[in-house]
């Protein structure tokens, strides 16, 4: 019995047709699958970082307890570094979805009272600060120390093996 090419092309578009009808399922199925939120215990670490005006540097240390603390300076390079290091206690922090939320209450004389709020995205917190008295708010990403030190390490060892060539 001999086959005719007809059914021999049919066959063939029916199997690549089901293959993209398969393909296109798996986009849409991957496509719609929202990112899990990040629990807790992820964001427990020390974060560093600047302001988006580069003139205050920030230490936010968040503990397991959902509390922690936080310490802001001026870069000694500029004329503001002589008001000194405000220190903050973090009375509570916590996640909803990837909102980051943060209580802080100033723990030296010349610390302001001050907001942190924004998100995290899964390798750094993209926060706004301000003052509570909201006459001032300014941008402020911050990144885990420990990603910063590993790879400043790496590259700095780098360097110094690409200078002894």
């Amino acid at each position: 019995m001999t086959r005719s090419p007809f059914h021999s092309t049919a066959s063939r578009r029916l199997i690549c047709v089901a293959g993209l009808l398969l393909v296109a399922v798996a986009f849409v199925a991957f496509a719609t699958t929202k990112a899990r939120p990040p629990k807790p215990a992820e964001l427990v670490a020390v974060w560093i970082g600047f302001d988006s005006d580069e003139l205050d540097f920030t230490r936010l240390d968040l503990r397991a307890d959902f509390t922690g603390y936080c310490a802001r300076v001026s870069p000694a390079d500029t004329v503001l570094h002589e008001y000194g290091v405000a220190g903050y206690r973090v009375t509570k922090w916590s996640v909803d979805e990837w909102k980051f939320i943060i209580s802080l209450t100033p723990t030296t004389p010349k610390a302001e009272p001050i907001y942190l709020r924004g998100r995290y995205n899964g390798f750094s917190l993209r926060l706004e600060v301000g003052g509570t008295n909201g006459e001032w708010k300014r941008d402020l990403v911050l990144y885990r120390e420990s990603r910063i030190d590993a790879s400043n390490q790496e590259t700095r060892d780098k360097i110094k093996e690409l200078e002894k060539r």
